[in-house]
């Protein structure tokens, strides 16, 4: 388990002057409106763990009669924000948005009965005249990791090194550069789930999570090009440090290790390629 990840030190308690901008105006357009019951930072800002290059995410509670009406005029109420280059819905009350400054912003919209399952320290009031932050729970326990997630990205990673050898025979070695691609992903990806915080955040901040050593051994994984040996070797290694991460998480959360899987994928690599993951 990693409990020692560095602290952000990029962190600040100030704000880019265009990133307060546009907390200050979204403050102020959402306090008019009579449906919001309050607005909090969320994300980064809401940890304290945000830098310059941070999206603002805001969590905007409204009651649940008014829950439709305002996602539906939630274009509106975003122009009144700050004009806009992007905005997408993600599902009907989440919205992501980019501004013409390329400062990002995502809003969610929840309801009063939601505010519980937020905590003190992942939700920093903006708009809060009705005192609901006191519904906040305490701060939460690290993060364990997801025996369904460390499972699936296990089962998945045995199943894209088992397709080493299409690539290799084929001689489509940009095909197998991908592949070593996702590998890597699900190393990284792998190693996340091992991190004990309250909240993980986004994926663009390794830095702030894993440790030194793990973003060393990310760092010197071995570069990637059209050959049949760099193929092979990005392949082999990224096996040779997902593997063990694996079973120790798989042990941890009580979870059976797809030997049979593993076996077969082993088997397939030395009967074909001659080579061991490790």
């Amino acid at each position: 388990m990693t409990d020692n990840a560095r602290e952000y030190s990029a962190s600040s308690d100030a704000a880019d002057s265009g990133q307060q901008a546009l907390i200050d105006r979204a403050e102020h357009v959402l306090s008019k409106d009579d449906r919001v019951l309050g607005v909090w930072l969320v994300g980064s800002f809401g940890r304290g763990t945000h830098d310059r290059f941070s999206d603002v995410d805001l969590w905007v509670v409204v009651a649940a009669d008014d829950a439709d009406s305002f996602c539906d005029d939630w274009p509106k109420t975003s122009d009144e924000i700050s004009p806009t280059v992007f905005r997408r819905a993600l599902g009907p009350r989440v919205f992501n948005h980019i501004t013409p400054d390329w400062l990002r912003f995502d809003v969610s919209v929840g309801t009063p009965d939601a505010i519980g399952s937020r905590t003190r320290s992942t939700a920093k009031p903006l708009y809060d005249p009705h005192g609901l932050s006191a519904e906040l729970a305490a701060p939460g326990a690290p993060r364990q990791p997801d025996p369904h997630r460390v499972e699936s990205i296990t089962v998945e990673f045995l199943r894209v090194l088992g397709l080493l050898p299409v690539a290799i025979g084929r001689e489509e070695y940009v095909v197998g550069q991908s592949g070593a691609g996702l590998l890597r992903q699900m190393l990284i990806d792998l190693m996340l789930e091992d991190v004990a915080v309250e909240d993980r955040g986004g994926a663009l901040h390794l830095d702030r999570l894993l440790p030194a050593d793990r973003q060393q051994l990310l760092a010197d994984l071995p570069p990637l090009q059209a050959t049949r040996e760099s193929v092979i070797t990005a392949n082999l290694t990224c096996a040779a440090h997902f593997l063990p991460l694996a079973r120790t998480l798989h042990t941890r959360c009580g979870i059976t290790w797809p030997q049979e899987l593993e076996d077969a994928a082993r088997q397939h690599l030395l009967t074909t390629l001659s080579v061991d993951p490790g």
